[in-house]
């Protein structure tokens, strides 16, 4: 019989990350962009910068998992959330690598982790605009997969959410 669930390291891996990522956008978003490039800013930036490069790690190990351990049955629609999860792991790992391109360009490193000056804006610096580009889409690509979990949850009503859901593994077998 094939898993009715996905095993245990993945699921804990996928919402680990999904704190971990909404967490980075809304923190990067909201305040981390309104900051002005002051010593009261590298803090917040150098946490930022070390829980990115985390969900990075994340996003990577829940690819090679996907790829070691069995598939479960295909779902209606399934081609479309393969793209989406593909698209939606690509743009986190050009978030992570944009934003280290920024640090290493703008020599942000060095205020972080030594006593040198964060740049006056990060504006100026191309990773800059990719990482905020890509910090939007990959609030879009979340939004969609958000609203295609709650469609097949409760439209298509196919259990798809219980195959992410923390807990036992005994989802769909009878006692």
């Amino acid at each position: 019989m094939p898993p009715v669930r996905y095993a245990t390291p993945q699921i804990a891996i996928h919402w680990l990350a999904a704190i971990l990522i909404i967490l980075l956008l809304a923190t990067g978003s909201q305040v981390l962009a309104d900051l002005p490039n002051t010593a009261e800013k590298i803090g917040n930036l150098r946490i930022h910068m070390i829980l990115g490069v985390l969900a990075g790690i994340l996003v990577i190990a829940r690819v090679i998992l996907c790829k070691r351990l069995p598939a479960l049955p295909a779902v209606h629609g399934e081609i479309f959330a393969r793209l989406g999860h593909m698209a939606l792991n690509l743009i986190i790992l050009l978030l992570v690598f944009s934003g280290a391109m920024l640090m290493l360009q703008s020599g942000a490193l060095e205020a972080l982790f030594g006593s040198a000056a964060l740049p006056a804006d990060f504006k100026e610096f191309t990773p800059r605009r990719i990482h905020g580009l890509a910090s939007r889409a990959a609030m879009a690509l979340i939004a969609l997969h958000v609203l295609a979990t709650l469609y097949h949850q409760f439209i298509v009503k196919d259990g798809l959410l219980a195959r992410m859901r923390i807990g036992s593994n005994k989802i769909g077998r009878q006692s």
